[in-house]
């Protein structure tokens, strides 16, 4: 699969116009997924200037970006993969994230844990047993899933499913609850109630042994979802916008600075014509010290 991935979208640049190869171009996500939508609000502020590649998630996006032959230099993903990646080099004696250098910090994804209503699934502990969906290697909710499973001690049974199938399967009872890590409201789970067969819930998530410790405390609001009748709390990791600075040209950095200083100065415009995590992005939020940052 992934190298049917890799295939099609090196395919889409080799036969994409001249016009497009000066434009930036952004490895985003799946359409109905947060990092999809947040590329292409930037994309229509920007006039086309930047163009929104969809991707299967976050872990695809990172094979792209230190993937030498890949022509890909700049993508979304979620912070805690970005450090999952050092993790992994550090363990292996490698250094393949050693040039990616966060561009922007941008919104806090959720950690949704969906199950029916009807099952009674209350909080992490209740999984103990059963089937998780937890989606698919190119995803990032795999590697924030098995952090959590591990980190928690909870012993589920792990199904790779991607999350567009997620839903479908949890009602069919093949699995009793599945993960999304995503910027609420998702577009996927943002479903008409009435349309339900049966009802579905989010389990709220709290610390225990300590498997929250790298996470933000936060909130799925009830305004987030339809169907969503109280407010859940969970716990979140920052997207961030992230550059191979190994791949970039000197016209490549001056268009990355040009995009950084268009989206500040749409600012308002995103904030009332795109996705709602828009109002709760702070661009000076540097507080992690961790976080690789580009210095042009």
């Amino acid at each position: 699969m992934k190298t049917k991935n890799y295939l099609f979208l090196l395919a889409v640049v080799l036969f994409t116009s001249s016009q497009v190869f000066a434009q930036l171009t952004i490895l985003s996500g799946p359409k109905q997924a947060s990092y999809f939508q947040f590329v292409e609000d930037i994309s229509k502020v920007l006039n086309g200037e930047v163009v929104n590649q969809g991707s299967s998630g976050a872990a695809f996006n990172y094979s792209q970006l230190v993937d030498p032959k890949s022509p890909y230099k700049i993508a979304m993903m979620q912070s805690d993969y970005l450090y999952y990646a050092q993790m992994v080099d550090s363990r292996n004696n490698t250094n393949k994230s050693n040039s990616l250098k966060v561009i922007i910090p941008l919104a806090n994804e959720e950690i949704h844990l969906v199950t029916k209503k009807a099952r009674n699934i209350n909080k992490l502990q209740d999984l103990d047993s059963l089937i998780v969906a937890i989606g698919t290697k190119d995803q990032g909710t795999y590697a924030t899933a098995n952090v959590i499973k591990d980190r928690s001690r909870v012993t589920w049974k792990s199904r790779n499913i991607h999350f567009v199938e997620a839903l479908n399967e949890l009602m069919m009872d093949r699995v009793n609850a599945f993960m999304i890590v995503g910027s609420a409201p998702i577009e996927k789970l943002n479903i008409n109630p009435q349309a339900m067969v049966e009802e579905i819930s989010l389990v709220e998530l709290t610390d225990f042994n300590d498997w929250a410790k790298y996470y933000d405390n936060d909130t799925i609001y009830a305004k987030d979802y339809k169907w969503l009748d109280k407010d859940v709390p969970t716990f979140a990791v920052r997207t961030v916008l992230i550059v191979n600075e190994a791949k970039l040209t000197d016209a490549d950095k001056t268009a990355i600075t040009k995009m950084v200083n268009g989206i500040k100065n749409n600012y308002d415009v995103l904030k009332a014509e795109g996705h709602p995590k828009w109002k709760e992005i702070d661009f000076d939020d540097w507080s992690n010290s961790d976080w690789p940052k580009i210095d042009f």
